[in-house]
């Protein structure tokens, strides 16, 4: 099993990742500003804000989805009352997690207490599931 968390939060109109990283006094793992480039190669531009955190570099193997998320929930709810804040501002946020799972292992468990945690914190909760060798680049 393959897991990772990242906690997200987007903006438009005069919403900027850096006063999200001003108003949190946390350091994200990747932000974007509003028009610029999406990709090193690509014209499109961000139409957003983005500012994330997330739980690892990229999807770790033999670690649980509730731990990966237990990670940033101990980050991040200290500032919770800052979080609605950024919400009541017009940013949005959510909670995408990655889950690569074969056949034969176990189900994620995600607990009442760990749900009841997400709960006092703005965002839905994003599951982006792959099943057997789907994407299997070398992540685990």
């Amino acid at each position: 099993m393959r897991t990772m968390a990242t906690f997200r939060l987007h903006g438009g109109g005069e919403c900027t990742a850096a006063h999200v990283t001003q108003l949190l006094g946390i350091q994200p793992s990747d932000v974007f500003e509003a028009g610029t480039p999406v990709g090193s190669r690509s014209a499109t531009r961000h139409e957003e804000c983005g500012w994330l955190l997330s739980s690892a570099e990229r999807p770790e193997g033999d670690v649980e989805l509730a731990e990966q998320l237990g990670s940033l929930l101990d980050i991040l709810e200290p500032v919770a009352d800052r979080l609605w804040q950024l919400i009541d501002g017009g940013y949005w946020a959510n909670w995408f997690c990655f889950l690569g799972s074969h056949a034969a292992e176990h189900a994620v468990e995600l607990d009442r207490d760990l749900l009841h945690r997400l709960l006092k914190l703005p965002g839905g909760l994003w599951l982006d599931v792959y099943g057997d060798d789907e994407g299997d680049e070398g992540d685990g």
